[in-house]
């Protein structure tokens, strides 16, 4: 258990150093040309809009957009809006409970409660300089890419036979978020960053519940 403990703090440290150092160059402006450039050419369903930290209806309702392929691609990004992802945590913790791991259970709902609360404190506190790139002044990290990950670690954990596919899903959801023009590259690269750092923390509180 301790050789276990002893990787996951590795994991941590390295996915929150990560995300840590992304942070600063961001918001010293060393990624506005390559987020610029992703903002012209990655962005075939990219939708204006008027920034906002936190966009109400896409906690509720999935993205739609003008073409089949742009809302198929919203419907795979929608499991990991904070709605649905909070009735999935909320339905692996019960399953928790059903299975006599009630602290388990509670740290399952604390991972995705941190993993918010990160998610917004980091984009008030991080700010982007807004050369091309305005709509995207404070949308660092992915909360969309957080909560994925965070999904499919809280469903790999609690069945693990649909590990592998809910992992598959959360990989393309980066991908899709930038396809849609909803972050950069660098939000989703942050996103997995933070991600991975809770996740492992998690983990090992994991190993410590019986």
């Amino acid at each position: 258990m301790a050789a276990a403990s002893t990787k996951e703090d590795v994991v941590a440290v390295a996915g929150a150093a990560v995300f840590l150092a992304l942070a600063v160059l961001i918001a010293a402006g060393a990624f506005t040309r390559f987020d610029e450039y992703a903002v012209a050419h990655w962005m075939p369903w990219l939708r204006e809009s008027t920034p906002r930290l936190i966009h109400v209806s896409s906690v509720f309702v999935p993205q739609t957009r003008s073409t089949l392929g742009g809302t198929l691609v919203g419907l795979w990004t929608y499991p990991a809006s904070p709605f649905v992802s909070a009735l999935v945590v909320a339905g692996c913790a019960y399953v928790a409970v059903r299975r006599g791991r009630l602290r388990a259970a509670v740290s399952v709902c604390a991972l995705w409660i941190v993993a918010n609360a990160a998610e917004l404190i980091s984009k008030v506190v991080i700010s982007r300089p807004s050369v091309g790139v305005a709509g995207f002044r404070h949308s660092y990290p992915s909360g969309h890419t957080i909560r994925a990950c965070v999904v499919a670690a809280v469903i790999a954990w609690t069945w693990r036979r649909a590990g592998a596919a809910a992992t598959a899903w959360a990989l393309l959801v980066p991908v899709a978020l930038v396809l849609l023009g909803d972050h950069t590259p660098t939000d989703v690269v942050g996103g997995v960053a933070l991600a991975v750092c809770l996740i492992a923390l998690w983990q090992r509180r994991l190993t410590s519940a019986p």
